[in-house]
C-alpha cells in the first residue's frame, strides 16, 4: 500500500510541474526577429500602379520602453534596386512599451518592362533591441506580369521595302495585304509573314518570311527567333495612333521596310 500511495503522489507532483512549465511565459530580455523569415513569390500585375507588401517583425517579449526598429536592404544579394524597383514606405518603426512588434510597408513599383523575377533581402536593425538568433533575413521575391492580347488578323501596308540582293532593290509600295498573329505562349506570337508583303516583291525570295515571332513584354515589342533563311529581325520607331501600329523592321541580312498594321476591332494598346 505504501508503494502504491508513493506512486500516486509522485504522479500528482509530475502533473503539477508539467502544468507549471506550460504556463510559464518568457519575461527576460527581448530580441528582434521577423515574424516570417522567408516570404513567398509576389506577383506585380501590370497596370495597377504599384503593389504594397507588409513585412512584419516581432520581439520575443513585450518591450519595457519604446524603441526604434529600422528595415534595411542587403544590397550585396538583392537584385531589385531601392527607389527604382521598390520603396520602403516607413523604413523606421517605433515599438512602444508593452508592444511586441510592428510592420513595415514595402511598395513594389512598376518599372521597366521585364518578367524576370527580382529579389529583395531585408535585415532588421535597432540600437536598443538586440537581434535574435533566428529569422534575421526576410527574402521577398517578386515578378511583374502584364497581360497581352495581340492575337488576330491585321491589314498591313508596307512602304520603302529594301533588299541588298542584286541591284539593291527598293520597293516603294505601299504593299498591302493581311497578316496573322497567333499566340504560341504568353505574350509571344507567330507571324504569318514577317516581311509584311515585301518578300513577294524581292527577286528570288520566298513569297513570305516565316518562323519569326513577335514578343509583347509589358507593351514592349521585340522580334524573336529567325526566319527560314536564318536571319533575325529587329523592330524600331514604334508608333501607335489609335487603331494603327507603325514600325520599322530590319533584318540581320540588311532587308528593311516600314509597316503599318490596322486593327478592325478597336485601338492598339500603348506599345513601344
Amino acid at each position: 500500500m505504501k508503494k502504491i500511495a508513493f506512486l500516486i503522489l509522485a504522479s500528482f507532483i509530475f502533473l503539477l510541474n508539467s502544468c507549471k512549465d506550460e504556463a510559464e511565459v518568457y519575461d527576460g530580455q527581448s530580441y528582434l526577429h521577423f515574424n516570417k523569415g522567408v516570404n513567398g513569390d509576389v506577383t506585380v500585375t501590370g497596370g495597377s500602379g504599384s503593389n504594397t507588401v507588409n513585412v512584419e517583425f516581432g520581439t520575443v517579449s513585450a518591450l519595457s520602453s519604446a524603441a526604434q526598429v529600422k528595415l534595411v536592404v542587403d544590397t550585396s544579394v538583392s537584385t531589385a534596386v531601392e527607389g527604382t524597383d521598390f520603396q520602403i514606405v516607413n523604413p523606421n518603426v517605433t515599438v512602444n512599451a508593452g508592444e511586441i512588434g510592428g510592420k513595415f510597408q514595402v511598395k513594389l513599383l512598376e518599372t521597366g518592362a521585364t518578367l524576370a523575377p527580382k529579389v529583395i533581402v531585408f535585415k532588421l536593425q535597432s540600437s536598443s533591441i538586440p537581434n535574435a538568433t533566428f529569422d534575421q533575413t526576410y527574402i521577398l521575391t517578386y515578378k511583374k506580369v502584364c497581360p497581352s492580347a495581340l492575337a488576330g488578323t491585321y491589314q498591313y501596308s508596307t512602304v520603302n521595302a529594301f533588299t541588298p540582293d542584286g541591284a539593291s532593290t527598293t520597293v516603294p509600295g505601299p504593299l498591302t495585304g493581311s497578316v496573322v498573329f497567333t499566340e504560341v505562349s504568353a505574350g509571344v506570337y507567330s507571324i504569318s509573314d514577317s516581311s509584311f508583303g515585301a518578300f513577294a516583291f524581292f527577286p528570288g525570295y520566298a513569297a513570305t518570311s516565316t518562323g519569326v515571332r513577335i514578343s509583347d513584354v509589358c507593351n514592349k515589342l521585340s522580334f524573336t527567333t529567325a526566319n527560314q533563311y536564318g536571319d533575325t529581325f529587329t523592330i524600331s520607331n514604334v508608333v501607335v495612333n489609335g487603331n494603327k501600329l507603325t514600325f520599322k523592321w530590319t533584318t540581320s541580312y540588311g532587308e528593311f521596310g516600314t509597316t503599318t498594321l490596322t486593327k478592325s476591332n478597336g485601338n492598339w494598346p500603348a506599345l513601344f
